[in-house]
């Protein structure tokens, strides 16, 4: 086990490992990107970052440059240590992903409400000149889940949709009451490059955060608060579905090969689920605080988390 942390005790926002696996970024709260390198645990680049209230992602477009979320969407030429500017701006909580290809790059935006500005919704952007490709079917309002098949040709992402109003009650004998709007939580799966929706999965019931697909592609894991879904792509149905009481699921990864999936849930352990039962098969505990995201290492021997505190664990996934 290594344990990577930084002084203050704050959270860290994103964690990813390089694709040659050899070192770990991630964003700290204290408002420093830092890239580890793993093997002798020393912070081999680092940059200070603007706060903000829009929150912060990041992802590898290749061994040398970061795609960075924050005030606005940039790329760290980590090597030259140099910055650039994309697209100035930041609507609220972009979660950003790179194609497998490192040809596209995903943005979306955490939307919580139709009714007042939601940002973009998802756009896509090609990386060598960074132009919007045209806007896709059902694009709009967002909710944070966004990813990409292993092959490049699936993309999915979670929206949230005003399905009209519901009356709510107040008082001992409901004696007042009022129309809220109603959502409709979903997750739109599309052809990719071209953008056309093959599926739609419903019944989230709260919006949907996070995404990931298996491998082989055929199944699609997503969290919307405390509920873990699985959807059986080739079957068209639900495989599994798991609560973990009111604690919110706050990241999943697959291994490699595709038999684990990991999950952390705003708490000290670490869940491993069995891909072929879709039961639980192993936990871990760590001592480093609540844990908030997690990422498998690209060749699937090593899993990271990182916690409200400051610190970022590593072990190996056997």
């Amino acid at each position: 086990m290594q344990t990577l942390a930084i002084k203050k005790k704050k959270r860290i926002y994103a964690i990813a490992f390089a694709p040659n696996g050899e070192e770990l970024a991630a964003v700290c709260g204290d408002l420093v990107i830092r890239v580890w390198n793993l093997a002798t645990g020393d912070v081999r680049r680092f940059a200070v970052v603007e706060e903000t209230s829009s929150g912060f992602d990041l992802t590898y477009l290749d061994e040398n440059r970061i795609i960075f979320g924050g005030v606005a969407l940039r790329l760290w030429d980590i090597a030259a240590d140099t910055w650039y500017t994309i697209t100035p701006g930041s609507p609220w909580g972009r979660r950003l992903k790179a194609s497998p290809s490192g040809d596209y790059l995903a943005e979306v935006n955490q939307t919580s409400s139709t009714d007042w500005a939601a940002g973009a919704g998802l756009l896509i952007r090609k990386t060598d000149d960074w132009d919007l490709l045209p806007e896709m079917p059902g694009s709009a309002n967002t909710t944070g889940g966004v990813a990409f098949s292993r092959d490049g040709r699936l993309l999915a992402t979670g929206h949230m949709a005003n399905v009209g109003e519901r009356i709510r009650r107040i008082g001992m004998l409901g004696n007042f009451e009022y129309a809220v709007n109603d959502y409709e939580y979903l997750v739109h799966v599309r052809e990719f490059p071209g953008g056309n929706i093959i599926g739609t999965t419903d019944g989230w019931q709260q919006p949907v955060k996070h995404l990931a697909f298996s491998p082989d592609g055929r199944f699609l894991a997503g969290t919307a608060g405390p509920r873990l879904r699985i959807w059986d792509l080739e079957a068209d149905r639900e495989v599994a579905l798991h609560k973990r009481g009111t604690k919110h699921f706050q990241g999943l990864s697959f291994t490699d090969d595709g038999r684990f999936l990991a999950t952390v849930s705003n708490d000290e352990t670490v869940r491993i689920w069995d891909t072929h039962t879709w039961t639980e098969h192993k936990t871990f505990t760590w001592e480093i605080g609540r844990l908030l995201n997690i990422s498998f290492a690209p060749d699937g021997l090593r899993i990271a988390a990182g916690s409200d505190s400051g610190q970022i664990v590593i072990w190996d996934a056997d």
